[in-house]
């Protein structure tokens, strides 16, 4: 099974989906779930484009991703090492990283609470929405959810 999960900056899941096939990659899990297909379809209920703090420069939200997953102009990624031949993709590339981070916590934060996560978990796929649950509340906080839990 792989885990493909988004996180918000707030450490909060906001999307879970579980492939059932575990040579498949991340980038290529993502195109079997439904969150993609209504990405895709423009069907999700993203925030609409802001202004930035202390500017008039309005942005949009984009999700963060690594290397496994196609870029996209809803989806921003590091420059790979060969291409930081400036200063500004070098800022850019950390503050990408920086953002990363949040994720590789909150899955280390998971790991820890539910110490199943850290060995291979023998569940059917039709098993796998019970422990899928878990994951809604691994932390008391109110959940602020642009995208609905989802299984794929």
């Amino acid at each position: 099974m792989v885990f493909l999960a988004i996180v918000d900056a707030r450490y909060q899941f906001i999307m879970c989906s579980f492939g059932v096939n575990g040579r498949i990659s991340d980038g290529g899990l993502l195109q079997t779930t439904t969150f993609y297909d209504k990405l895709q379809k423009h069907q999700l209920s993203l925030p609409s484009d802001e202004p930035i703090k202390g500017s008039s420069k309005i942005l949009p939200y984009v999700f963060v991703a690594d290397d496994a997953f196609v870029l996209r102009t809803d989806m921003i990624k590091s420059y790979q090492q060969a291409d930081l031949n400036s200063r500004e993709r070098k800022i850019y590339n950390y503050r990408v990283s920086r953002a990363r981070r949040i994720v590789d916590n909150e899955f280390g934060i998971l790991a820890s609470r539910f110490r199943i996560c850290k060995i291979q978990i023998n569940l059917e796929p039709k098993n796998i929405d019970k422990f899928c649950r878990m994951f809604r509340s691994p932390k008391p906080r109110r959940w602020n959810y642009y995208i609905r839990f989802n299984i794929t």
